[in-house]
């Protein structure tokens, strides 16, 4: 069983759900609320949608290591689960549950809020991450692209069926008033955008570790084809960029918020300064990757400011 957990990534899973949950009541809710709004999709409803995402996103991570087993022995950058502890064929299996549970609770919910033409979205996502770890990721920048457009859509995936529901209940406020719920989704976007980056940088840093089992496999990643040297200033850009969207995103939203600049210089700022320090430095792997994954969920943890903002 903890071999399944690893394989399925139960820390990414509760990542995940923290997100969602975090974009729905610290950051949509709260907007709402503010331009006389309610959130309209139950919050069972909610939580099938949850456990829908946790799903792709834990299929997609079985199917990965599916075809990355030989490339992960050969690079030795990660333990390898998939015909080792757990056997090609459960792993195919399980990949495959994962995304019937998925499609599944999507067709319910899309059903629920009469708009079938939802879990068409599902469908297409699980294709893509299945010809992602078959064949994108063989390919020049797309395979990181892919993940991390991916990954952004996971805040957004909030108001796909809240928008819906809204519009049909306040439609003739919406009429009357010409409002709409564009602002909802201009902050989710934000949230999108920095996860998208935080993403790419990651997966780029990712691969320079296992640059050996990537040439072996035939993967063209970055560091593949410009080389470690070029990789790591490529990330320091991506880092500085990153840097100067939050700069903006408060001097936008918060730049009377004394409290939310404290916490970007300090939980924010200075970390993506210090791994932007690190990533030049040889042999520091497992310092890299906690440092860009431990930002995600502090990126995520602005919410928090959003809600005190609006509330």
């Amino acid at each position: 069983m903890l071999e399944i957990f690893k394989l399925i990534r139960l820390r990414t899973i509760a990542f995940t759900a923290f997100t969602m949950y975090a974009m729905r009541y610290l950051v949509v809710l709260p907007v709402l609320n503010k331009e006389g709004f309610s959130l309209q999709m139950p919050e069972r409803d909610f939580s099938f949608l949850v456990i829908a995402v946790c799903c792709l996103v834990s299929a997609a991570y079985v199917i990965n290591d599916y075809f990355d087993t030989k490339a992960d022995r050969i690079s030795g950058s990660r333990h390898v689960i998939v015909g080792k502890t757990i056997s090609r064929r459960t792993a195919i299996t399980l990949h495959t549950l994962l995304n019937v549970v998925a499609v599944g609770i999507a067709f319910y919910l899309a059903q629920s809020i009469q708009h079938s033409e939802i879990v068409f979205l599902f469908l297409i996502i699980s294709l893509i991450l299945w010809f992602y770890s078959s064949r994108f990721k063989k390919y020049f920048i797309w395979g990181n692209l892919c993940v991390a457009f991916l990954a952004g859509l996971i805040p957004l995936t909030v108001i796909t069926f809240e928008i819906p529901l809204l519009s049909d209940v306040y439609s003739d406020v919406v009429v009357k008033n010409h409002v709409g719920f564009a602002s909802v989704f201009y902050w989710t976007l934000c949230f999108s955008y920095l996860l998208f980056f935080n993403m790419l940088i990651y997966e780029i840093n990712k691969d320079i570790y296992s640059v050996n089992g990537d040439r072996a496999e035939g993967i063209t990643t970055i560091p593949v084809k410009w080389g470690i040297s070029a990789t790591r200033t490529l990330l320091t850009g991506l880092t500085i960029l990153v840097i100067s969207s939050l700069i903006t995103f408060f001097l936008w939203k918060f730049s009377e918020s004394v409290l939310a600049g404290i916490y970007m210089v300090i939980f924010l700022i200075l970390p993506y300064i210090g791994y932007a320090l690190v990533i030049r430095r040889k042999g520091c792997m497992k310092v890299q990757l906690r440092l860009i994954r431990t930002l995600m969920v502090l990126c995520m943890l602005l919410s928090l400011f959003v809600h005190t903002t609006l509330k």
